[in-house]
C-alpha cells in the first residue's frame, strides 16, 4: 500500500479528514498524509472520541503492516515519534488502552524509539 492509498482508507474511518486531504499538496507525500492523520489522532485523544481513536490507531496498525517502505517511515518519524506528546496528560488506563490496541510491531518500535534516545 502506498500513501495514496493510505488516504482512501483513512477517510473511511475519519471522513473528516476528506477535506483536509483534498488540498493537493497534503496528499504528495506520505510524510504529509501520516502527519494528517497523527493530527487528527492527536484531536481524538484529547477529545476522548474512543469509539474513532481506536478505529484509526487499528488503521495505523493496518497501514503499517501493508504499507510500502516510504509509509512505515513516515508512520515511524511522524507517529511515533509523536505518541509520547499526545498521551502525556492521559490519565494511565487511557494510555494503557491507546498502547495495547497499536500492533506488536508499533509498540516494539515506540520502545525502540523511547530506550534508543535515554528517556
Amino acid at each position: 500500500m502506498n500513501h495514496t492509498e493510505a488516504v482512501a482508507e483513512i477517510i473511511k474511518v475519519i471522513p473528516e479528514t476528506k477535506e483536509e486531504f483534498q488540498e493537493s499538496y497534503k496528499t504528495k507525500s506520505p510524510y504529509m498524509v501520516i502527519n494528517v492523520f497523527t493530527r487528527q489522532i492527536k484531536k481524538l485523544i484529547r477529545d476522548n472520541d474512543q469509539k474513532i481513536l481506536l478505529k484509526s490507531i487499528r488503521k495505523m496498525n493496518q497501514l503499517y503492516n501493508k504499507g510500502d517502505q516510504a509509509l512505515k517511515n513516515a508512520i515511524e518519524n511522524i507517529f511515533i515519534y509523536s505518541l509520547d506528546s499526545f498521551t502525556f496528560s492521559s490519565e494511565p488506563a487511557y494510555k494503557k488502552m491507546i498502547f495495547d490496541k497499536m500492533s506488536l510491531s508499533l509498540q516494539n518500535n515506540y520502545l525502540h524509539q523511547v530506550y534508543k534516545s535515554g528517556i
